[in-house]
């Protein structure tokens, strides 16, 4: 009864609707493609609405504790112990929490087809701990502050903390905060660390804050509270200070499934329906490759980029097709010119940077049948007339440069992650 009656007296529950709201915004804007079946995007792209939930909670949180605040001596009668006291009172609050998360799961399940699996679980944890450190933080300026300031002032500083730092050239200050923009792919998944390190960052603030919140009582709590969140942020930024603009993935071990042969195609499971349209569409374009000097590969996979290539494997670059929409048959064509680069290159022992848009790839993405003005307006003039040199040579010495320059690496340039 205390507890509905709580509900009933609290502002929390009305931010539910525009909240929800939002949340359908943030995932609809990022979901680009047919659905993908794969657990683990489902929970990374529920993750999303961290942006929305997290600054809804700790606002919330700090009405709440304004409201309470204004109890005065009421709050010193009850005989429940402290926690208990603070859970109930928060239960407005956390009840907003459950129903915004169980929101975001159920939009991002009908953008990708399947509720959360595997390690797309930690983001889900991630969905409900980051928010949880935020309440803490909103509930102990609600204590020290007006609520009319600190609800509005913790808000939007949460969103600025999550959102802002990926708009900065700055590159470790984005994995601080907890946003974690993109997903993970289906050859590729996030280390536990990109989720680990903000729930830590967002814990020592939280310690901080609740220091803060008994300044009045103990005035030399303050310089603890503020060394405590000096502290945290630069333990913070020491562990990822090397993660350069992208979070660390490491590959995904998982069974591939492969079908036809020479050129046999092997897939994750995930794109296990699309596997044998992939080697149909592969055919043709692969066999002008193999009239022009190159031999045809014996299996085209999808697989993490540090995965080395056996011998006579290439590597697929390939991703599900728009939603709504059907696969470009050009841009195939060319991504298996580029794949024509690698497995040259792993062939002669060579792991290939996977640069696109190398001389190399150019000319076997003309050799397979591509347009020539698609090619021609990726490149520089000067690059352009020296691939036309080599594509007035004989076959054979066609082919013979098209190895040497996958192998050489020259199109490899140094780039910033």
């Amino acid at each position: 009864m205390i507890t509905w009656a709580n509900l009933r007296a609290s502002a929390a529950p009305w931010l539910a609707l525009p909240a929800l709201f939002y949340v359908g915004l943030y995932i609809d804007d990022v979901t680009y493609t047919a659905p993908s079946g794969y657990g683990v995007q489902s929970g990374e792209l529920a993750a999303f609405a961290v942006a929305i939930i997290a600054p809804a909670v700790a606002g919330a949180a700090a009405w709440e504790a304004g409201r309470h605040r204004r109890l005065g001596a009421m709050r010193t009668t009850s005989a429940r112990r402290i926690p208990v006291q603070l859970l109930r009172a928060a239960a407005p609050v956390l009840t907003l929490q459950l129903v915004l998360v169980a929101g975001a799961l159920v939009v991002a399940r009908t953008a990708v087809g399947v509720w959360p699996g595997g390690t797309g679980w930690l983001a889900v944890a991630h969905l409900v701990v980051l928010p949880l450190g935020w309440l803490v933080i909103g509930w102990c300026l609600g204590l020290v502050l007006p609520r009319s300031i600190a609800a509005p002032a913790v808000g939007i500083s949460c969103w600025a903390w999550l959102s802002m730092p990926h708009a900065m050239a700055n590159p470790w200050m984005r994995h601080l905060g907890g946003f974690i923009d993109g997903t993970s792919t289906v050859t590729d998944v996030r280390e536990p660390a990109v989720f680990i390190v903000p729930w830590l960052i967002v814990a020592g603030f939280a310690l901080a804050f609740w220091s803060l919140a008994g300044v009045r009582r103990r005035p030399w709590i303050a310089a603890v509270g503020i060394l405590g969140a000096i502290a945290t942020f630069t333990a913070g930024r020491s562990l990822v200070i090397d993660w350069g603009y992208r979070p660390p993935t490491s590959p995904r071990h998982v069974a591939p499934v492969c079908t036809g042969q020479a050129p046999r195609v092997c897939v994750p499971p995930e794109y296990e329906p699309y596997a044998a349209q992939l080697r149909r569409d592969a055919l043709t374009p692969l066999g002008r490759l193999k009239d022009a000097g190159i031999p045809a590969p014996q299996e085209l996979r999808v697989a993490s980029a540090v995965t080395p290539l056996e011998p006579g494997t290439w590597p697929l670059f390939w991703s599900l097709p728009p939603f709504g929409g059907g696969g470009d048959r050009v841009q195939y064509t060319v991504d298996l010119a580029e794949s024509a680069v690698s497995g040259a290159a792993a062939l002669a022992g060579v792991t290939d940077c996977r640069q696109p848009g190398s001389p190399a790839a150019a000319w076997a993405a003309l050799a397979m049948g591509v347009d020539e003005g698609v090619i021609r307006q990726g490149m520089l003039p000067a690059d352009w007339a020296a691939l036309q040199k080599v594509r007035g040579l004989p076959v054979h010495e066609q082919a013979r440069w098209f190895n040497k320059t996958a192998v050489s690496q020259k199109h490899c340039v140094r780039v910033v992650s």
